[in-house]
């Protein structure tokens, strides 16, 4: 099937090939799709990526990165995977192995945290990700996928899940709502969707005394929309659009720093799919974000691929401090199996936070990438490195080498 659709690319590459080798500025949400942007979004997955940013400063960006050095006496650990996806392949017959490598270690920290990209709703038809998606994919998983992601009850699992991606309202309201109500049985906190307008915006959770807070928000929710009356339902903005209003996170900061958060994670999940670096808008709302809102780490997700990340040192604006952030622009496929090669290269944060000799919150992040890898059948996450040092004559990891290479520098 992929062969096929290369095939009917290919007139397309002939019109279009050099000048898409430069990623394009556009929204990628299906609601405002035209043809010509549908037909890129085909093309960059399945004929070619886009070689070169937007614009070639942004390469200058990833390229000259700040130093960021503290000493502080660590008190608590946060691992922050990408997005977690049900993929016809994740099933237990595939996934004998999955965590025996970094399950130790990711769910291993004092918090645990990822964006679960589906609907959970068990009174609906589950349905997977095939490997090539002809149409609009509605998802809803199930309990033993759900199972897989979560660990396969051999580590805690996580403490909270973002719930706000592209494809929150797959199952309607209803499918929503169920979601949520699963993760509260399994005692997991939900964050960037609510059943009722009264419930926060934002999720704390205290280690050692440390107060860390989530928020989460997404740039899309395809073709579907929250209830006309109840658009609080999803923490969905145009995040992927130049101006994006940020009063809704400037105020849901505020309030979860009013409540006692001395640290914050946001999860946005928005960007360009299939593509090495972000976009100009990224970087520019991400710098807004951290200097009108004082988040400390911003984590990506939606392009499917691992992006590039840094530290950012900036002034806040509403209190006129120095402050240091810590942004990746796409944790990428954590959990799933994309057809593209490149999708199998994904990454999770390790936050350390503590409290320096005058009793401020210090923290450093440890970025660990993690190659999915298919092996007579079954997926295994593999630390990057490892893999990349063992195994020389491979096109797929030659191919993921390139990305690799790129981000980490």
């Amino acid at each position: 099937m992929c062969l096929v659709l290369k095939c009917l690319l290919f007139p397309v590459h002939l019109i279009y090939g050099k000048q898409w080798e430069r990623a394009l500025e556009f929204e990628e949400n299906p609601r405002t799709y035209t043809f010509r942007t549908f037909l890129y979004f085909a093309y960059k997955y399945y004929y070619r990526s886009p070689e070169l940013p937007i614009v070639d400063n942004i390469v200058d960006h990833f390229s000259n990165k700040p130093v960021h050095q503290v000493v502080f006496d660590p008190c608590c650990s946060i691992s922050v995977g990408g997005d977690l996806m049900p993929y016809e392949m994740i099933k237990p017959g595939t996934t004998k192995f999955l965590w025996d490598k970094v399950g130790a270690d990711f769910f291993g920290s004092d918090l645990v945290f990822a964006n679960l990209e589906t609907p959970l709703d068990v009174s609906q038809k589950s349905s997977f990700v095939p490997e090539v998606m002809l149409s609009d994919m509605h998802f809803n998983t199930d309990e033993t996928t759900f199972s897989i992601f979560n660990g396969t009850g051999r580590y805690k699992g996580y403490d909270v899940l973002s719930v706000a991606n592209n494809h929150s309202m797959d199952m309607g309201e209803a499918g929503l709502d169920a979601t949520l109500w699963y993760l509260n049985q399994q005692s997991i906190s939900a964050v960037g969707a609510k059943q009722k307008q009264s419930d926060p915006d934002f999720v704390i959770k205290e280690v050692n005394g440390i107060k860390i807070g989530f928020v989460a928000y997404t740039f899309s929710l395809n073709q579907l929309l929250p209830p006309e009356d109840k658009p609080w339902k999803v923490n969905y903005l145009p995040l992927n659009l130049s101006h994006c209003p940020t009063d809704r996170i400037e105020e849901n900061v505020a309030g979860c720093r009013e409540a006692g958060a001395e640290f914050i994670i946001c999860s946005l999940h928005f960007g360009n799919a299939y593509q090495v670096y972000p976009s100009m808008r990224s970087l520019d709302l991400v710098q807004q974000l951290f200097e009108r809102c004082g988040i400390d780490v911003i984590a990506g997700g939606h392009p499917h691929n691992l992006q590039p990340w840094r530290y950012y040192h900036y002034t806040e604006s509403r209190t006129g401090k120095p402050r240091t952030g810590f942004a990746i622009y796409s944790l990428a496929d954590f959990i799933a199996y994309d057809i593209y090669t490149w999708c199998h290269l994904c990454a999770w944060l390790k936050i350390t936070i503590g409290r320096d000799e005058l009793g401020d919150i210090q923290f450093k992040v440890d970025v660990n990438p993690l190659i999915m890898r298919r092996e007579q059948n079954q997926l295994k996450l593999y630390p990057a490195a490892e893999l990349l040092n063992s195994v020389s004559n491979d096109s797929e990891l030659k191919d993921i080498r390139i990305l690799y290479d790129i981000c980490k520098d």
